[in-house]
């Protein structure tokens, strides 16, 4: 936002159209949009009110957690996990090396949320637990931390669709919360053994930085970000003791320069600045895709088709032999760390569904899921990032805040404590744009600058989301100490595991979860078998390709009748009721895809009904290539399984 004449140009450019997500608008009328959010609920009334009083102990020097309790301590600041009731077993367990450590560094500051202390999540009879009842339930009320009642690192294990956004958003102004969630319990057993491993083994980084900041050519967003945020950061870093810093600026910022940069040795700490990609609502791209980040490639505004996948960074651009262990990211790009169901921003009404289901973005999934070492955390936005961020009107460049984060990172701060800076901002903001909604409620003349640019500023401060445990931090080679980056040895986990041996045993187990379909591993290790094998491999694996010829698609069709008795199943046709959405999902990325209208929208409940009934045939499906390739491991000495 640069003058009372200019549009405001907003973050994210739509992958199916290659135009703005949100048009350019006049700040008059985005201001009309922001007054017609209406009142606060309770539970939200009941949030400012937290928001005021963590403002004035800002203001009063006083920190979270409490008085005298130190940070970098667990064993003073105390380490929790949140599971949802009925969370499935199999997570427990394949995070319990995590836990089994957490527990050994917090003491009795350490609790787990399980049972009847886990996250209650909306039924058909009550809606989402708030924050104001879970913390109730367990003891604690509003103000400092006290970490002997709940602790002040958090880590929430669950997807936002069941523990949602706007609960991690609002127990992120008292306590330090991050978020995990993976579509295959390999994934959780990863992204915890990266973090053990960073703990207790050799990993030492060299004090290396990466500044990857795009300016599309033509627009005004990333030119921004670009001048005001990446260049002023990457400048600052330079000045920063013992730190060196990779500087890939405007047209250095391409996809095939972030490739390298994490497929070679990636730096202790990346920030990136750019677009982020999205998709409308229902796009069989969206889970995949949204929150990629739009490289240089991109030719700018005038570029108006789809957007291919050779200018954007996703999760599949992720290499299998990445060398990204014990790496911090934070990328300022819109949906970067997850999409919402509902939108934040509405022009007219109730807000409407931006995706079939709340997720985490794919890419910094498959970054701290890697299996030869992830990034311990990555930082980014839920919904939509904005220019307020860094860049106030009629002030210019404001960085402070980053740059306050980044420095606590480089001083060794576990990440949820470095990003405090962005919650005491939200604070801030959300206290100041109350108080100016409040004042137009009375008849105060409306300036529509101020209000677009406290509502824009609010929501994205709001909007960071840490996608990690908020208690990893940077493991930094200290003076004399060799730099050392293993990478860790790829294992076999099962799926599943025997829920009668482990803690969590008592939790009802949770309807199944999306498997992955990239696992990483097996190429490798079958090139190392011995070459008396080689002759026994070829034949399975001739076998092997033949079985994949009748399990290399997936079609499920959704259909609808107002008389299930009339409704007939024979010889592979269904009659009496009628077709409303196919899905065909080919291994091989071709895809078709059907969605239901209704009223000429899209037929949200249906569409989701469809939409879980598809992922749970794609995981079935995908645990008959992993049971094959474990008849491979079972009858060649060598091959992993995966």
């Amino acid at each position: 936002m640069s003058g009372s004449d200019a549009l405001l140009t907003f973050n994210g450019i739509n992958g199916a159209t290659g135009r703005y997500n949100v048009e350019p608008m006049s700040a008059e009328s985005f201001s009309q949009v922001v007054l017609g959010t209406g009142s606060a609920r309770p539970d939200e009334r009941a949030h400012l009110e937290e928001l005021e009083r963590r403002r004035l102990r800002d203001t009063e020097a006083h920190y979270v957690p409490k008085e005298g309790v130190d940070p970098k301590k667990l064993e003073e600041t105390g380490w929790g996990v949140i599971f949802a009731f009925g969370a499935d077993p199999a997570v427990y367990d394949a995070l319990s090396p995590l836990l089994k450590l957490r527990k050994q560094l917090a003491g009795e500051r350490y609790r787990e949320y399980v049972g009847p202390t886990a996250y209650r999540c909306a039924t058909a009879d009550s809606s989402a637990e708030s924050k104001q009842n879970f913390l109730m339930r367990n003891g604690a009320g509003p103000g400092p931390v006290d970490p002997l009642i709940v602790p002040y690192y958090l880590l929430i294990v669950g997807d936002p669709d069941t523990i949602p956004f706007r609960f991690q958003y609002q127990l992120d102004v008292q306590y330090a919360v991050g978020r995990i969630h993976f579509d295959s319990i390999a994934d959780y057993a990863a992204y915890a053994r990266s973090v053990v491993a960073s703990e207790t083994g050799t990993l030492a980084l060299a004090k290396r930085a990466a500044i990857f900041g795009v300016a599309n050519n033509d627009d005004a967003a990333t030119k921004l970000s670009h001048d005001e945020l990446a260049v002023p950061l990457a400048e600052w870093v330079a000045t920063q003791p013992g730190w060196t810093v990779d500087k890939y600026l405007k047209d250095d910022a391409t996809k095939d320069r972030l490739v390298s940069l994490l497929g070679r040795d990636a730096p202790a700490f990346l920030f990136t600045a750019s677009h982020g990609i999205c998709y409308n609502n229902g796009d069989i791209r969206q889970l995949a895709e949204q929150g990629a980040l739009l490289c240089q490639d991109w030719p700018g505004p005038s570029y108006r088709q789809a957007v291919p996948e050779s200018f954007f960074f996703s999760g599949e651009d992720v290499a299998s032999d990445a060398r990204i262990f014990g790496t911090i990211a934070m990328h300022f790009a819109c949906f970067g760390a997850g999409t919402p169901r509902l939108s934040d921003y509405s022009v007219s009404g109730a807000p409407p569904a931006i995706a079939p289901k709340s997720f985490l973005g794919r890419l910094p999934q498959r970054l701290i899921a890697h299996p030869r070492g992830g990034a311990l955390a990555v930082i980014g936005h839920v919904e939509r990032a904005w220019g307020c961020s860094f860049h106030w009107d009629r002030a210019g460049s404001q960085t402070e805040v980053f740059k306050s984060t980044i420095k606590r990172l480089m001083e060794g701060h576990p990440v949820g404590s470095a990003l405090e800076y962005f919650n005491g901002r939200y604070a801030e903001l959300s206290s100041e744009l109350s108080t100016a909604l409040e004042d137009v409620k009375f008849g105060a003349a409306v300036d529509p600058y101020l209000v677009s640019g406290l509502w824009t500023a609010n929501n994205d401060a709001r909007s960071y989301s840490l996608v990690g445990d908020p208690a990893v931090r940077l493991m930094l080679a200290h003076e004399l100490q060799p730099i050392h980056r293993p990478v860790l040895e790829v294992i076999s986990v099962p799926d599943h595991s025997d829920s009668s041996q482990t803690q969590a045993s008592q939790l009802p187990a949770a309807p199944p979860v999306n498997a992955a379909l990239v696992d990483y591993g097996v190429i490798d290790s079958v090139r190392g078998a011995a070459a008396s094998l080689q002759d026994a491999a070829q034949k399975i694996g001739a076998w092997l390709a033949d079985s994949f010829q009748t399990v290399t698609s997936v079609h499920v069709s959704t259909y609808v009748s107002d008389s299930i008795k009339d409704v007939q199943y024979v010889n592979g046709v269904l009659t009496g009721a009628e077709l409303r959405a196919v899905t065909i999902a080919n291994l091989d990325g071709n895809t078709v895809v059907c969605v239901p209208e209704q009223d000429g929208k899209v037929d949200d409940a249906l569409w989701k009904i469809h939409s879980d009934t598809f992922d749970k045939a794609l995981a079935n499906r995908v645990e008959l290539l992993k049971t094959a390739a474990s008849a491979i491991a079972s009858l060649v000495p060598g091959v992993k399984a995966l």
